[in-house]
């Protein structure tokens, strides 16, 4: 990069010059004062009869010597005029001189400006290019990690298309609640329900419904309620089960997860006695949808049918004349 020439002030040069074209103006207009004042006061004497002959020589140098001043005073006004001249070409030149100076110093100053805007854009280019070689070389590092990083392996369960169906054969149930899973049996609450009501039909005639519960088995008793109707054309009383809710004797009931899966459990008993195309129907609560999954993918492992009920914390199992069969997919 070239650099830069030393400014020179060139105006002290140019302010001398024209203070010597003025000190010659200023000698040359004393000098024409000095010889006006001393032509204005000089004496002629009239000339002396005796000597006559010398005065003519006198009045003939006299005569010179103005003729002389004359020619003087003459070339004087030339040459202050010339001087006038030449000192008006002399301030039209320092304008000029003075304008181009006021140039020169706007062009340097725009071509500060611009190198130094120049500098700063290069400084920011700098900055720039250090963040991105610093992004580039911790994406490498990425990179590199990833690459070296041991591979995962996650198993994804994948499953039938899930397509309903109305189960109408044989079903078992099972509660799974508290982390625990525990076999329901409602077939054989069902018929606890069908002896009590066999025996207990004379002191039914009178009431037109009331609410009976029959067990424990197998850790629930079942609530249902009785509706009674008297056919006297017939003679008949007709008895029918409205309602019905199962329930667990306590907490706890049902056995952990980890051990239903276990080959000699009762999970895996109750399963074992069960005709190949029954339903396995799951009541699940919201603290054990884990649970819930993990049996699931057992007996989808197995080829059992599974329908899933799932149901809000503190309601039991239950169901109607009016409810719905459970859905198998």
């Amino acid at each position: 990069m070239p650099r830069p020439r030393p400014e020179v002030d060139r105006s002290a040069g140019q302010d001398s010059f024209l203070d010597v074209v003025t000190n010659i103006v200023g000698i040359l207009i004393i000098l024409v004062m000095v010889i006006g004042a001393r032509i204005r006061h000089m004496v002629i004497e009239p000339p002396v009869a005796p000597a006559a002959s010398g005065t003519a020589d006198e009045v003939a140098a006299l005569a010179a010597t103005v003729t002389s001043a004359e020619s003087e005073i003459d070339d004087l006004q030339v040459q202050i005029e010339e001087i006038s001249l030449e000192a008006s070409a002399a301030a039209e030149a320092r304008l000029d001189l003075a304008t181009a100076l006021a140039a020169a110093r706007h062009e340097l100053d725009r071509r500060k400006g611009l190198a130094d805007a120049a500098k700063v854009s290069a400084a920011e280019r700098a900055v720039r290019r250090q963040s991105l070689e610093e992004q580039l070389h911790r994406c490498s590092l990425e990179a590199r990690g990833v690459a070296e990083a041991a591979s995962e392996t996650h198993e994804v369960l994948a499953y039938p298309t899930p397509i309903g169906r109305t189960v109408n054969g044989d079903e078992i149930h099972f509660r799974i609640a508290e982390g625990r899973i525990a076999y329901v049996p409602l077939e054989e609450l069902f018929e606890l329900a069908k002896a009590h009501t066999r025996r207990h039909t004379d002191s039914l005639q009178d009431l037109s419904s009331r609410i009976v519960t029959v067990g424990p088995a197998r850790d629930f008793t079942l609530n249902y309620v009785v509706e009674t109707k008297v056919d006297r054309a017939r003679g008949q009383i007709l008895v029918r089960s409205r309602e019905w809710v199962v329930r667990p004797v306590g907490p706890g009931v049902g056995e952990t997860v980890a051990d239903a899966l276990a080959p000699t459990s009762r999970f895996r008993g109750v399963l074992g006695g069960a005709k190949p195309d029954t339903t396995v129907t799951l009541w699940c609560y919201p603290d054990s949808f884990e649970g819930y999954r993990v049996v699931r993918a057992e007996l989808h492992r197995l080829g059992i049918p599974t329908a899933g009920r799932p149901l809000p914390e503190g309601a039991p199992i239950g169901g109607s004349t009016e409810g719905s069969k459970s859905v198998v997919q």
